[in-house]
């Protein structure tokens, strides 16, 4: 450290420097990363911003419902880190798992297959050189704190609504990407946990979109064909994993659902028109039988 900050002109001498931080116990406290610093500073702001860690920061956005392929990309463009090793380490069971083995607890034994829907969209400031382990611990971390945050009752709210914790992240998952007004979140998340409760399929676009990675739109008929567990017109109950990252309102939407609608269409607009029953459901897709 002494020899980097010597001969870039930070500091006048190195001998200096190591005495200094020995004399006043901190040379096991600096932080590793990147500095913004200057020739003028005086010896003893060089070492309290080693110390302190006030590394140079890039920031990052995380938008509300990203996927992770989409988050990978974002990474990869702010920070040069490598999306598809990014990818891997989130994907991979045995390295999700690894990830997840300080927050077991929320679980209850039913651990998810990846990390998706589970790194918290926000604004961050990562260190110039952060790598791709590191920012996932960050919003792994950042996730789990707002649930607790903003949710310290959802064991109670999940067993009244009949939820694990991972269920409840696949469905706040669907509803961020079916609802554009947050006024319709509680009512589109009754109508999905009202048809589970009847066994219904969920019959989601969104879990179709997701396979082709939310980029076809608008969906044909065809598309509706896909095999993959993740084609809620084809099977029943919730996706393997969630298809985004859900904001806390969406989240929030699932703990409170509204309403005892079993259907519900577009209106092209951004809203939706909810219907209780099949027959209402068609009149209001302008069918008529």
């Amino acid at each position: 450290m002494a020899d980097i900050l010597y001969k870039n002109g930070i500091i006048k001498s190195k001998e200096i420097f190591i005495l200094y931080t020995k004399a006043i116990g901190r040379e096991r406290d600096i932080k590793r990363g990147y500095y913004q610093l200057s020739p003028s500073y005086s010896l003893v702001q060089v070492v309290n911003k080693l110390v302190n860690g006030e590394n140079l920061n890039i920031k990052v956005t995380i938008p509300e419902g990203a996927s992770l392929k989409e988050i990978g990309i974002i990474l990869e463009e702010h920070l040069n880190i490598s999306k598809d090793l990014f990818l891997k380490y989130c994907t991979y069971s045995d390295y999700a798992l690894s990830f997840l083995k300080d927050y077991k607890e929320f679980f209850g034994g039913k651990m998810p297959l990846s990390l998706e829907g589970y790194l918290f969209p926000s604004t961050y400031f990562f260190p110039k050189g952060i790598k791709e382990k590191e920012i996932i611990e960050i919003l792994l971390k950042e996730f789990f704190k707002q649930i607790l945050t903003n949710f310290p009752d959802y064991k109670e709210d999940l067993k009244k609504i009949g939820l694990g914790f991972n269920e409840w992240i696949i469905l706040a998952s669907i509803v961020e990407k079916e609802a554009k007004i947050d006024r319709e979140r509680p009512l589109i998340a009754g109508v999905f946990i009202n048809r589970l409760k009847k066994g219904y399929m969920l019959q989601s676009c969104a879990t179709v979109e997701y396979l082709y990675d939310f980029k076809k739109n608008p969906l044909l008929y065809k598309d509706l064909e896909i095999d993959s567990p993740y084609n809620t017109y084809k099977n029943y109950g919730l996706p393997p994993t969630p298809i985004c990252s859900p904001s806390l309102k969406s989240l929030e939407a699932v703990l409170h659902p509204e309403g005892d609608y079993l259907f519900f269409v577009s209106n092209n607009d951004g809203t939706h028109t909810f219907s209780k029953t099949y027959e209402e459901h068609l009149k209001a897709q302008g069918y008529k039988r």
